[in-house]
């Protein structure tokens, strides 16, 4: 019975390392169709018990549960302020997706006017940071100082700056840029054939994607379709 017991453990335990994200108890009765949730729920009970599982509560009130990340686990325990351990907490949870002080708010059910002195504190500690939102976004974010931000957030964060775009940046990110295009133009300029020559100076955006990438001047992940 202990064998079964540690062979569904794994069963367990492998599909959260699967899975991305957090499951619910339909993901696992639809992956463990022939066993019951009797048998399924003190398995998680004790792995919550030993710092591996985090549950969380989802809006509709229904639990789901998440693999811990002992990283942020250490650091969550390092924190002795109640308020703080809420906050780190709730940035946590929204993973890569970060969150905003509404949402910590709702989350920890701390007033919204408390929370940016504990998002100071913690920024202060580098355990997490701000990312400003591109103009047209009032709210700024907060992620995990480890995480990098995704695709649609980095696509709101990657021109932004304290007081909305950053022009530093652009500024930078244009001159190497047309730095690129002079130098292409200038190894082309030596090929006889007028066609060839043109052919050959023009640049297509998966080049300038490969040329920004490589010489990261640009550290936030981000694809082709961010140059339009």
């Amino acid at each position: 019975m202990k064998e079964e017991s540690s062979n569904f453990r794994e069963r367990v335990l492998n599909l959260f390392k699967s899975s991305k994200g957090a499951l619910t108890q339909k993901h696992f009765e639809k992956e463990f169709s022939d066993v019951s949730l009797t048998t399924i729920l003190p398995i998680l009970n004790a792995l919550q018990k030993e710092g591996m599982l985090d549950v969380l509560v989802n809006a509709d009130r229904t639990l789901s549960w998440q693999l811990r990340d002992q990283m942020s686990a250490e650091k969550l325990k390092s924190l002795s302020d109640l308020e703080e351990r809420l906050v780190y907490n709730s940035i946590r949870n929204a993973g890569e997706d970060a969150a905003s002080v509404k949402l910590i708010s709702s989350e920890t059910k701390l007033p919204q006017n408390r929370i940016p002195r504990i998002l100071k504190s913690l920024i202060s500690k580098k355990m997490i940071k701000e990312l400003p939102m591109a103009v047209g976004h009032k709210q700024k974010v907060y992620l995990l100082m480890e995480l990098e931000p995704s695709e649609k957030l980095a696509a709101n964060t990657l021109f932004a700056g304290e007081s909305g775009v950053d022009a530093e940046f652009i500024s930078i990110l244009r001159t190497a840029c047309l730095k690129y295009l002079q130098d292409k133009a200038i190894s082309s300029s030596h090929i006889a054939d007028p066609l060839e020559r043109r052919l050959a100076s023009y640049v297509s955006c998966e080049e300038i994607h490969r040329f920004i990438t490589n010489t990261k001047i640009c550290t936030v992940s981000f694809d082709s379709q961010h140059h339009s």
